[in-house]
Order: structure tokens, then C-alpha cells, then sequence
């Protein structure tokens, strides 16, 4: 069974934000004039045009080093963890609720050293863990291990950069740009953040046409005219209609295609 890897859109449909899920969470969506959005639920509330990052909301003790409970053979599609401190709420058949995401719902796994290192796979679904408890992770059914892990294999877990998207913070860069939503997200929805086309951003400084247009380095979710590769720079496009400071201008984004 294949699974088209975009959802087609129509104008209006990159508004749409529900209190429920309707989508897996870094579902790809591509109106017709070439704008591309992805799918995610709102960490804070994030005003139209204002750019969004990765919450980076990972536990801190599940980043890396967690034990492989089970050596996996090569071909095998479920891996079992020993969890560490933080408590992790199952997803999916796990908990009989397709509609609430767990702790990882649409994550990744990552083994991080040892036998099979550097392989990583999307998250399926996973069951729950208590502190130092045996944490299930299903794989999609087309995936699998390709270098069989080890009892002695480290694995890190991270959630999905859509899990929970908050305002850029350059005082507190927390994870890459993730896109900029095209109307108000209100906190702890689900809407659309656009990566790619024609958007509004907010300005900070002065744009320049034609210019590459970066994140900004004093205002929290604006945009500024690319300068150097300082810690609070990331591109994310070109600009096309120049607004004034503290307006917004018209940037054809290109964060993620």
C-alpha cells in the first residue's frame, strides 16, 4: 500500500485551525500556485506572518543513551527502549485514541551509538512508559532495521518539529525554523505553517528587494535582510514587496519544500 506524500489544497485551506487533529502532525500540504505547508499543533498562541521554531520541548533525558531493551534483528519493524526519568504517554493502539497524540506521536528514533548507529526512522505509534519502564515503538510496516541492533545500542527519541511550534525567540533559539502560518494560531491547535511561496513576514529593519531575507536579530518572530552566519541567523527567503519596520513585507519563502 502507498500513501501520497502531499495533500493537494485549495486556497482557504491553509487557514483552516481545529481544537482536534485531522491530519498526522508534518503532513505536507501544496496549494496550486506552488505554496507548501506543513501540519502541527500550536505550542503557543503565533500571530499571522510572525516566524515559527521547533519547541525543541524533547525531554531532556531521552535526547540520547537510551538503552535497546531487545536486540533487533536486521528486518525487524519494532523496537523496545529502556526508558529513563520522564514518563511517556502512549499513542495510537496503544491507548485506543487516534485523535491525542502521545509523547512521540509522529516522532523519530534515532540510534545514536553503537551497533546499527546512525540509522533513524519516523514513529508509527509507541505505547507508554513509566520512569526506567520498557518503551514499545512500532515502525511504519514498509520500514525497518537495516543493521540489526544490540542490547549494547544507544537510541535518542525527538518529536516531530511540527509537535509544537512557538514564535522565534533570538534570545531563546530553541530549533530550526519550521514555517510561518498565513492566519493566528491560537495555543495548543492545529493549523498549517508555510515553508515555501509567497508570504508575509513580519519586517524588522529594512528589507531590500531581491535580498535574502533571514530571521531577526531584535524583534522575536520578524524577519531581517540577510547579513552574516551570526548564531540568530537562518534564511528563509527572498523578498519581494518591501514593508516597513515593524510591518510586513511580502517574502517568497523557501524553509522547507
Amino acid at each position: 500500500m502507498s500513501f501520497p506524500v502531499t495533500k493537494q489544497g485549495a486556497p482557504g485551506f491553509e487557514k483552516e485551525m481545529t481544537s482536534g487533529k485531522k491530519h498526522r502532525i508534518g503532513t505536507r500540504m501544496e496549494l496550486p500556485d506552488g505554496r507548501v505547508f506543513y501540519y502541527g499543533k500550536s505550542g503557543a498562541a503565533i500571530t499571522a506572518g510572525k516566524i515559527a521554531m521547533m519547541a525543541g520541548i524533547d525531554h531532556a533525558d531521552h535526547i540520547k543513551d537510551l538503552a535497546v531493551a531487545a536486540a533487533v534483528a536486521q528486518g525487524g519493524n519494532q523496537i523496545t527502549v529502556t526508558n529513563a526519568s520522564s514518563a511517556i504517554t502512549g499513542t495510537g493502539r496503544y491507548t485506543g485514541d487516534f485523535t491525542t497524540g502521545g509523547t512521540y506521536e509522529d516522532g523519530y528514533i534515532f540510534v545514536n551509538d553503537a551497533a546499527g548507529e546512525g540509522q533513524v526512522w519516523q514513529i508509527m505509534e509507541h505505547s507508554s512508559a513509566t520512569t526506567s519502564g520498557t518503551l514499545t515503538i512500532d515502525l511504519y510496516p514498509n520500514d525497518s532495521v537495516r543493521t540489526a541492533l544490540t542490547t549494547s545500542s544507544e537510541v535518542g527519541l525527538a518529536e516531530n518539529p511540527y509537535a509544537a511550534p512557538i514564535v522565534w525567540d533570538l534570545n531563546g533559539i530553541l530549533g530550526p525554523v519550521v514555517g510561518i502560518p498565513n492566519c493566528d494560531q491560537t495555543s495548543g491547535y492545529y493549523g498549517w505553517y508555510q515553508t515555501k511561496g509567497v508570504a508575509t513576514v513580519l519586517t524588522n529593519g529594512t528589507f531590500v528587494k531581491g535580498k535574502n531575507v533571514m530571521t531577526g536579530s531584535t524583534a522575536d518572530g520578524s524577519g531581517d535582510v540577510m547579513a552574516d552566519d551570526s548564531s540568530a541567523e537562518f534564511l528563509i527567503g527572498g523578498c519581494i514587496n518591501v514593508g516597513a519596520t515593524t510591518e510586513y513585507s511580502l517574502v517568497d519563502l523557501n524553509i522547507r519544500g
